[in-house]
């Protein structure tokens, strides 16, 4: 018959020895770019609805709008305007604003066939 020893805790469970496998978080470069990439993707797909005379005017505006949303994130944050290392929010204000130029341009060069 088995006794419990109080007096050594054997009626615990055992420790691991070992700390948890614990899934690496996304670097900040990840996270800034996902969150860049997503925000692209809504514009995108917000745009998608409108006829096709309309879209690339209204992808550029909003992908504008996003950058003013990413540069309002930024100033909130507070932090420096460039990393050496990482991206930061004023990196994703860049990519929104530079995308929509890309859009502008092609749209005034014809290139989306409207």
């Amino acid at each position: 018959m088995a006794t419990f020893h109080l007096k050594r805790g054997s009626w615990r469970l055992p420790r691991l020895r070992f700390p948890p496998q614990i899934e690496p978080r996304p670097s900040a470069n990840q996270m800034v770019l996902t969150d860049c990439l997503m925000s692209t993707a809504l514009c995108v797909g917000v745009a998608a609805f409108l006829p096709a005379a309309v879209a690339p005017w209204a992808l550029a505006a909003l992908l504008n709008l996003a950058g003013f949303v990413w540069l309002g994130v930024a100033l909130m944050t507070a932090g420096p305007p460039f990393g050496p290392r990482h991206s930061t929010a004023w990196d994703g204000a860049l990519l929104s604003f530079a995308t929509s130029f890309c859009v502008q341009t092609a749209a005034r060069l014809g290139l989306f066939g409207t």
